[in-house]
């Protein structure tokens, strides 16, 4: 690879990070240093697989695992589907990203959260339907104290 094509590839995976990490409020979206250990990682997962003969879009689809280990699911993207799946009745649909985001600012939520061990795989465990009960209780206690 010339050094403007590595260039380019390190410069897709930030972009690339940056805009997931954005999009799904995850506190890394402003630790630069993060970012681009993250990005160096999976260019070097890419160019690695593919010197050693995998084909392109395997090279590319190991790299991008690299790239979002753990960071799949964060804590507002668990919030907002359970406001979006069982409080639409309660919350306008254009106000459930907003409503998310406030839940995200009480403690209670944090500790749900963190006694569930919340991280961004966890939708694929086991837990997920007591914790899902937990929080959708405490959303509507804070709910109903907001008298939405």
């Amino acid at each position: 690879m010339k050094p403007n094509d590595e260039y380019s590839e390190l410069n897709y995976y930030i972009v690339y990070l940056q805009a997931h990490l954005s999009a799904h409020y995850f506190p890394q979206s402003v630790d630069r240093r993060f970012i681009a250990e993250r990005a160096n990682n999976a260019l070097d997962t890419y160019v690695t697989l593919f010197l050693q003969g995998k084909p392109q879009h395997i090279a590319q689809e190991l790299a991008m695992r690299e790239l979002l280990k753990g960071l799949y699911v964060s804590r507002y993207d668990v919030v907002h589907t359970i406001i979006e799946e069982d409080c639409w009745l309660r919350i306008p649909s254009d106000e459930m990203e907003v409503k998310a985001l406030y839940m995200l600012t009480k403690p209670v939520i944090h500790s749900i959260l963190d006694r569930h061990e919340v991280n961004g795989d966890f939708l694929t465990r086991e837990d997920y339907p007591p914790l899902r009960y937990e929080l959708l209780a405490a959303i509507n206690e804070i709910l109903d104290g907001d008298e939405l």
